[in-house]
């Protein structure tokens, strides 16, 4: 049932354009951080999205089961062909990008919730602990 949820069509659209979306904010962040010029961060981040969201699209509507995506029936006119191979690589790569992100994503939310209950408990403004860690591990320039 949960699994059959997240298998779905319409998810999985949704999902690919949150994340091209997402990726794409990211990627213009990093170009801004690296001091590159404005042009070069929203060409880039219009690329990565593009190529995310692209990449995803096909993937669902290739008719090939993978482990990203499974319309579960069985046999494809692809099999056996470089295009067949090329999605089941990129179908798992997908599915474990996708289990990684949720871990990691699940450790950080853990560690904001210990964050704010250690700052509830210590009668701390929300926020101060995670503040601190992180001025701890950012260098100042």
């Amino acid at each position: 049932m949960f699994m059959g949820f997240f298998n779905s069509l319409p998810i999985r659209i949704t999902l690919a354009l949150i994340g091209g979306l997402l990726y794409g904010l990211l990627t213009y962040s990093l170009v801004l951080f690296l001091d590159l010029p404005l042009q070069a961060a929203i060409g880039l981040a219009f690329l990565v999205s593009f190529l995310y969201l692209g990449s995803r699209l096909l993937m669902l509507f290739s008719g090939i089961n993978t482990p990203y995506y499974s319309k579960e029936r069985e046999g494809s006119p692809y099999e056996n062909t470089s295009f067949y191979r090329a999605a089941q690589w990129v179908g798992k790569f997908y599915h474990y990008h996708d289990t990684i992100l949720f871990v990691f994503l699940i450790i950080l939310a853990i560690v904001f919730i210990i964050s704010l209950l250690i700052d509830s408990f210590g009668n701390k403004p929300f926020g101060q602990t995670i503040q601190n860690l992180w001025n701890k591990l950012t260098p100042s320039f």
